[in-house]
């Protein structure tokens, strides 16, 4: 027989090494060029350079980025998604800021979900600044209509899947990260944003026309 004490102090351990976990090793892809990610967030979470060295690294990321005050230049992807998750994160402390897109992994009875979205509290109520590196959250509190409006869909086969970093840019984005025009059919599609930001671009909208950017 187990006794209750013993049961309490198993799981207590197991608790702490869930809340400690350590995410496996990034795949390195470098970058063709490198890619800036402004550290403003930091002030928004009081938090500092160096504990977004730990956070980096605690996500896998392999390829130390050169951290500067007000900067943080990489040449790979792994570090730039990450980066970018950690900022989008924070933006839950700041007040009076426009959210950015946020990428949710779901569980529910229907298997996992994808969810690109910048209403991340109807999906996931409580979220904070700093649960970016919760693999998945639970969708049973979500709201439905913006669960079905954030989900992401197969696209094997749309025309900007097999694009490149660079080539997706100049194709879909004009020269001050605004998406063009005639591609602005994409502005409410999921997996396009699911695109931009695998490809490690930091979604938003313009301020007044709602429409998608990237940086």
């Amino acid at each position: 027989m187990i006794h209750f004490h013993t049961l309490k102090a198993a799981l207590a351990a197991l608790a702490m090494l869930a809340g400690s976990a350590v995410f496996a090793p990034l795949m390195s892809q470098p970058l063709k060029e490198p890619q800036a990610v402004p550290l403003d967030f930091l002030a928004w979470i009081d938090k500092d350079p160096g504990w977004l060295r730990q956070q980096l690294a605690a996500l896998g990321v392999v390829n130390a980025p050169k951290i500067q005050n007000t900067m943080l230049e990489t040449t790979d992807l792994a570090t730039l998604k990450a980066a970018n998750r950690i900022r989008a994160f924070a933006y839950l402390a700041a007040k009076g800021q426009r959210p950015p897109f946020y990428d949710l992994a779901l569980g529910g009875p229907s298997g996992p979900v994808r969810c690109i979205t910048q209403f991340p509290l109807a999906i996931v109520p409580g979220l904070g600044p700093l649960d970016f590196a919760r693999p998945s959250f639970p969708a049973a509190a979500a709201d439905p209509a913006i669960l079905k409006a954030c989900t992401v869909q197969e696209a094997k086969n749309a025309p900007y899947a097999g694009m490149d970093r660079a080539s997706f840019r100049e194709q879909y984005f004009d020269l001050h990260g605004l998406l063009k025009k005639e591609h602005q059919t994409m502005n409410a599609d999921p997996a396009f944003m699911a695109k931009a930001i695998d490809l490690g671009f930091f979604l938003n909208t313009e301020d007044f026309s709602g429409v998608l950017t990237v940086e």
